[in-house]
């Protein structure tokens, strides 16, 4: 038996060998289609995605009906940026598959990459059903809802993420960001309280919490985060935005900070020190900086909608 496989995997070394020389492959059995189309992987994680899909292409055409193949496919697609063959490969894996939730999740991550995110959201709702279970799945419809702005269904997915996984801090942090973002600030306020009561380190709830609490007009003195402050950007806003009236100072303090972040941090710092002045360019800058399907370029669509008069809609 072991003798049999050494025998057939040189075999498939040997076709694999004349395929590279003659430039073409010609699959003539199951067997050569399976090791071609793993070698496609192998190409496309070496950096020659252009070889992977010529290797694809072989199998289909030599007439696969493994959802493997199409999914394989749609990925090298996806890392060219060709979408539309991406969603075509993505809608065939989902035909051949329909029962296999990660067929599901594949045609959600092109969804999500083209920006169509309720496309997406629908997707993994059918994944979610199919494998209720599975975290990574309410991770990403949570995340995803609120980039699409459906933030009272992301506080429900992140819910039942923290439900999921206790002792994780993602689906506290989520709630909380969502909460914010569909404007119920007192909410938000209590939840990120809580994070830094269990984690009185943690700058990002803290950056949060104090934003929460401006909102819903709830006093925050940096006296009482300071003792557990760290020099990091969350907890450099932090302060900045507690204690901080000077914009050269500001600027000064965030120098190092990422664009995107800083951008939108200094609008809501204009808007909490300068009455606003100067708050509608920094949301517009950090529009153009900031990634649409992240949680800063959610948080920007809201402000500016807040300051327009506009309602917010998903890119």
């Amino acid at each position: 038996m072991k003798f049999g496989h050494v025998c057939t995997s040189l075999l498939v070394s040997i076709f694999l060998a004349a395929c590279a020389t003659q430039g073409a492959y010609k699959i003539s059995d199951v067997t050569e289609a399976r090791a071609v189309s793993d070698h496609a992987l192998e190409l496309l994680v070496s950096g020659d995605p252009k070889g992977a899909i010529k290797a694809l292409d072989a199998v289909i055409a030599y007439g696969s009906i493994d959802p493997d193949d199409y999914a394989r496919r749609a990925v090298v697609y996806g890392t060219q940026k060709k979408y539309e063959q991406a969603l075509a490969d993505a809608n065939r894996a989902v035909e051949l598959d329909p029962k296999a939730w990660r067929r599901y999740l594949e045609r959600a991550v092109i969804h999500q990459r083209v920006g169509s995110y309720n496309n997406a959201i629908t997707d993994l709702d059918t994944a979610v059903t199919l494998q209720p279970n599975q975290v990574e799945l309410w991770r990403r419809r949570a995340y995803l809802k609120v980039v699409a702005a459906r933030f009272d269904e992301a506080v429900a997915d992140y819910e039942e993420l923290s439900s999921m996984q206790p002792r994780s801090d993602t689906g506290a942090l989520g709630r909380g960001a969502a909460l914010y973002l569909a404007g119920r600030w007192p909410e938000a306020a209590t939840q990120f309280s809580a994070m830094l009561e269990a984690r009185p380190t943690d700058g990002l709830a803290a950056l949060w919490l104090a934003k929460a609490r401006f909102r819903s007009r709830q006093f925050l003195a940096w006296e009482e985060l300071e003792p557990n402050a760290k020099p990091e950007p969350e907890w450099l806003m932090t302060r900045a935005f507690l204690t901080m009236d000077s914009q050269t100072e500001v600027t000064q303090l965030l120098r190092g900070v990422d664009a995107c972040e800083r951008t939108l941090f200094m609008g809501l710092w204009r808007i909490a020190h300068q009455k606003g002045e100067g708050a509608l360019k920094e949301f517009s800058a950090a529009q153009k900086i900031c990634p649409l399907d992240s949680i800063e370029g959610s948080e920007t669509r809201q402000e500016l909608a807040r300051l327009t008069g506009s309602e917010n809609t998903a890119p």
